[in-house]
């Protein structure tokens, strides 16, 4: 079901989906969409929102919601979320490649021509996850705060050309469906699998804070393993450079 809003075009089309999207709530404004999924909980409960007042990151970060620019939603799904970050993460990605070249970036971005257009952030309480997902869409350069400028991106910018936020929601929720649907029938192996092939990091000679090395591998629970010259070095978050000459 679509819930009524003053944004309900957001959702002007729902999508044919199992799971995701079953309820579908779209606000104007919230604080954020994450915690308003988790107060409302409901497998499969979809949270929208134009703008958020308190959107956040990854490390308590600030994430820009200005209103009419991005799309802002939040999942709610039952269980303890294994896998969702990744599952997540391919999703975006495929929904997002018929705009434009489209990647993932370890941890939990996905970039547009090299530049991220995509934050996901999995939060919990107790039995339920939120799956938090922030996409720039009709931003231009000079709408992000200036110190994003360099490295982030829209996808009107990679597209060059007008898009329909209500066409990319479907889209998205259309592939996350897929993926959480795999992972409760047992798929949890194939889709990390497959997004550790995505990060392109394997073999690869990074620099994350004061770390410098090759991963040597990328755990299930999505840490990277380094071979540093102080020795062997896990990673489970952090802004990682991938220096050249690698």
């Amino acid at each position: 079901m679509t819930d009524p809003s003053p944004h309900a075009t957001l959702v002007a089309a729902p999508p044919h989906t199992t799971l995701v999207g079953s309820r579908i709530l779209a606000y104007a404004t919230v604080e954020s969409t994450n915690d308003r999924a988790l107060q409302t909980g409901g497998d499969g409960t979809v949270v929208v929102a134009d703008c958020q007042i308190a959107g956040r990151g990854r490390q308590g970060r600030r994430w820009h919601s200005a209103p009419g620019l991005g799309l802002y939603l939040s999942v709610a799904l039952d269980g303890p979320g294994e896998g969702l970050m990744f599952a997540a993460a391919l999703a975006v990605r495929d929904a997002l490649r018929p705009y434009c070249r489209t990647d993932v970036k370890w941890p939990n971005d996905v970039l547009a021509a090299g530049r991220k257009v995509c934050g996901i952030l999995i939060e919990h309480k107790e039995n339920l996850a939120a799956v938090g997902i922030g996409i720039n869409v009709h931003h231009r350069h000079e709408d992000f705060p200036e110190e994003i400028r360099d490295t982030a991106t829209s996808l009107a910018m990679a597209a060059k050309r007008p898009l329909d936020r209500a066409e990319i929601l479907r889209a998205v929720l259309t592939e996350l469906d897929k993926r959480v649907i795999l992972l409760r029938a047992g798929g949890l192996e194939a889709i990390w699998r497959e997004w550790a092939d995505a990060c392109a990091l394997k073999g690869r000679k990074i620099r994350c804070g004061d770390a410098e090395g090759v991963v040597t591998d990328i755990e299930p629970s999505g840490a990277l393993c380094l071979d540093t010259a102080n020795g062997p070095t896990r990673l489970v978050s952090g802004e990682i450079t991938v220096l050249n000459g690698a």
